[in-house]
């Protein structure tokens, strides 16, 4: 919490100011000054968001394993609910055909398998933006070794798979933050 606190005050003073300042000025401001704000302000929450994120991660490593019975087609249809829900306030016209196999019931921790989901099948639907109608399939294999393997495929940006090494590191990026939003970090936590 002390860590997270100190390092979100200076952000919060950094955004206050700026907005007192657009305020202070007003209609004085010129356009030059306005888009010196809005920058301020728009760095200001990206460091926000880069902060909660790294926080999210760096609990992901040191919470205790909760190991129970998890119901995986449970957690993926939650997840896709809340993706359709987002994906439906966004009114951009854009849809999600989703193809979701049998999945099993699996011992694992609950939280951190919501996590894995929110994070892959998030980033399915946000590389798939560009297309009218995205298709998102999940599916499971159980192994020969008693292990388990899930795939996630989509429709969207793809990447070359040269860099897929890089994809799951903390703050890799295959495409540019203008064209898709995020901090880098999602991948790193699954």
């Amino acid at each position: 919490y002390s860590v997270s606190h100190d390092l979100r005050a200076p952000l919060r003073h950094v955004a206050g100011f700026s907005d007192k300042l657009a305020r202070h000025l007003g209609d004085a401001a010129d356009e030059k000054s306005r888009h010196y704000m809005e920058v301020i302000s728009s760095s200001a929450r990206r460091m926000a968001s880069l902060i909660d994120d790294l926080l999210v991660y760096s609990r992901l490593g040191r919470s205790a394993l909760r190991l129970q019975a998890v119901d995986m087609q449970s957690l993926v249809s939650e997840t896709r609910a809340i993706l359709d829900s987002n994906v439906q306030s966004e009114n951009t016209g854009h849809r999600v055909d989703w193809h979701i196999a049998p999945l099993p019931v699996l011992v694992a921790d609950e939280n951190m398998m919501r996590q894995l989901w929110m994070n892959l099948l998030g980033n399915a639907v946000k590389y798939s933006t560009k297309r009218e109608v995205a298709r998102i399939e999940v599916t499971y294999t159980p192994m020969a070794d008693g292990g388990h393997q899930f795939s996630v495929r989509d429709n969207g940006a793809g990447f070359d798979m040269e860099y897929s090494a890089k994809l799951f590191g903390v703050f890799q990026r295959l495409h540019k933050a203008s064209e898709y939003p995020g901090t880098g970090i999602g991948l790193a936590s699954v």
